[in-house]
C-alpha cells in the first residue's frame, strides 16, 4: 500500500466543498462517509472539510506541486467575497448565496471538461458521471491511496485510438461518434485547448462550437469550468425556468441574448451567478 501524506489547510474565505463537488461541475468525484475522493491531475486525492480547515490527503508518490493543484482546483485564488459583491443585485440572488456560500467554480482539466459535457447532451447527472466513469475505468490508469481507487481519464490519443465503435459498447448512444471525432481532433492537434484560455471568450467559444457534438451550452460550461472565461453562462432546463421565474425573462430569446442579459446584469462573473441560479433552481425542484 502506498504510503500517504495527510495535511491540513487552513482556508480563509467562503468555501463549500460538498456544494462544490455537488453542484453538477464534475462528475467523477466519489464520496465516501466525509471524504471526497477524485483525481487531480495524475493523482488520486483525497479531501474533508471541518469549518475552515480543509483535510487533504494524497500519496507520496504525488506530483510536487499538488497542494497547488488542489488550490487551483478549488479556484482559491478567486476573491469569492468581491465576486459576491458584484452578482448580489437582487433578493433572490442573495438568497441563493447565502443558502449556498462557498460554493465555487471548480478549475477542471479542459479535455475531461470537454469529453463530460459532450456526454451530457439530453442526459442528467447520474448517466454522465457513469459515463464518465466508465470511460475511465477501461482506459484511463489507475491510482490507488489507501482504501480507494480511481482513474486518471484517458488522453485525446488514447480515445482516438479506441474509435467510435468500441465506445459504443460502453453505451454511450450518439455520443460515442462525437467523443471519438473530437478526440482524434484534439489529438492531431488540430485544436489546442488549452491556448483557448488566453483567446477572448467569443473567440474561444466559436472555437469550442466548431467541434461536433458542441453547442452554446456545451461550449459555455467548458468555458466556465476549465478555461478561464468567468462570464461564460451556461443555460440549461434549471437555468431557463429560473430567468422565466424569478426575473421574467422570456422562454422565446435566443441563448445569445441571454448570455447579453447576465452579462448586463451580473458583469464579468456572470458564470457565478449562474452556478448560484442552478444550484438552487435544481435543489429547489
Amino acid at each position: 500500500m502506498a504510503q500517504y501524506q495527510h495535511v491540513e489547510m487552513f482556508i480563509d474565505q467562503p468555501l463549500h466543498l460538498s456544494h462544490c463537488i455537488e453542484s453538477g461541475q464534475v462528475f467523477r468525484w466519489e464520496k465516501d462517509h466525509d471524504w471526497y475522493y477524485g483525481i487531480i491531475g495524475e493523482d488520486l486525492v483525497l479531501m474533508n472539510q471541518y469549518g475552515p480547515i480543509l483535510k487533504v490527503i494524497y500519496s507520496l508518490d504525488a506530483s510536487e506541486n499538488i497542494l497547488s493543484q488542489i488550490e487551483s482546483f478549488l479556484r482559491l485564488d478567486d476573491q469569492i467575497n468581491h465576486i459576491y459583491s458584484v452578482i448580489n443585485t437582487d433578493e433572490r440572488m442573495n438568497v441563493a448565496i447565502n443558502e449556498y456560500k462557498g460554493l465555487r467554480i471548480l478549475r477542471q482539466d479542459p479535455w475531461e471538461c470537454l469529453i463530460s459535457f459532450i456526454c451530457s447532451a439530453n442526459s442528467n447527472i447520474p448517466r454522465i458521471s457513469s459515463t464518465m466513469k466508465v470511460i475511465a475505468y477501461n482506459y484511463g490508469s489507475r491510482r490507488s491511496l489507501m482504501d480507494y481507487s480511481g482513474y486518471v481519464f484517458p488522453s485525446p490519443s488514447k480515445l482516438a485510438s479506441v474509435g467510435e465503435d468500441a465506445l459504443r459498447i460502453l453505451k454511450m448512444g450518439f455520443r460515442a461518434k462525437y467523443v471519438a471525432r473530437v478526440a482524434e481532433i484534439i489529438a492531431t492537434g488540430d485544436i489546442d485547448l488549452y491556448s483557448l484560455k488566453d483567446f477572448s471568450y467569443r473567440e474561444s467559444k466559436n472555437i469550442l462550437m466548431s467541434l461536433p457534438g458542441v453547442g452554446d451550452k456545451v461550449a459555455d460550461c467548458v468555458l466556465l469550468f476549465s478555461l478561464e472565461k468567468l462570464e461564460a453562462c451556461p443555460v440549461d432546463r434549471w437555468v431557463k425556468r429560473a430567468l422565466h421565474d424569478w426575473y421574467s425573462i422570456g422562454n422565446n430569446l435566443r441563448y445569445d441574448d441571454i448570455h447579453e442579459w447576465s452579462v448586463d446584469k451580473w458583469g464579468l462573473f456572470a458564470g457565478y451567478a449562474q452556478q448560484y441560479i442552478f444550484q438552487s433552481k435544481r435543489l429547489m425542484a
